[in-house]
């Protein structure tokens, strides 16, 4: 019997018998994947780079029943992210594709068991409930506007309809700010046509920028976290 992977995809919490606590996306992994990776007959939950097998638990907190994960953490979804997002903005796949492609290219292990980057931007992110993506948004230099020094931009920002007013949109907006603060980047901007939308999670008005192509000017937001690591 699968004792954890109800929690495959979710947000949580796990105490350990060291006394420690670690809180995060959650990945479950099988009996038989344990067995070929780690040599031991018994499955296994991650966050970041933290293995935690069931003696290893003592106790287990669901705090969302989705997750949002970097991409850098979770390379195996690469494909099916780059078609989510292609499907949703009708951008092409390949520019989807190199664009991950470079984020995990970046992407390095950290001396405290997490992945972090070499260099901050791109990064992709997607929101999971089980198997599925059901949110995601991505971090760019530049989201195709005139304002080159307005960088970088969280863009893509796309929950599917049927997931909408659940809190999904500002928990991925939070988690994005503030992992990008953790690599160093503590000052984001986005461009937009919404209005009183970006206003609930932070984010204030900062200026019109042209869009390419566009033939109206667009709202650019900015959002200023509380500074983490180095900046950039």
């Amino acid at each position: 019997m699968n004792k954890y992977s109800q929690y495959e995809n979710t947000t949580v919490r796990i105490d350990c018998i060291d006394g420690v606590s670690y809180t995060g996306a959650c990945l479950w992994f099988p009996r038989e994947f344990c067995l070929m990776e780690y040599g031991r007959d018994e499955e296994c939950l991650r966050i970041g780079n933290f293995i935690f097998f069931p003696d290893d638990i003592v106790r287990l907190e669901l705090i969302r029943p989705e997750a949002c994960i970097p991409m850098r953490e979770y390379p195996e979804a690469r494909e099916e992210a780059a078609k989510w997002f292609h499907e949703k903005w009708q951008i092409p796949l390949s520019a989807y594709e190199e664009s991950i492609r470079e984020c995990l290219g970046n992407a390095v292990d950290a001396d405290d068991g997490t992945v972090t980057s070499r260099t901050p931007v791109p990064q992709w992110y997607v929101v999971m409930r089980g198997s599925r993506i059901i949110a995601g948004c991505g971090v760019i230099e530049n989201d195709f506007h005139d304002r080159k020094d307005l960088a970088p931009n969280v863009c893509a920002v796309y929950v599917e309809e049927e997931f909408r007013r659940q809190g999904i949109a500002g928990f991925m907006l939070d988690f994005v700010c503030k992992d990008m603060a953790a690599l160093g980047v503590s000052t984001l901007y986005l461009l937009t046509d919404h209005t009183g939308f970006y206003e609930r999670y932070g984010w204030q008005f900062y200026c019109m920028a042209q869009g390419d192509g566009e033939p109206e000017p667009a709202r650019m937001y900015v959002h200023r976290s509380e500074k983490k690591g180095p900046q950039k």
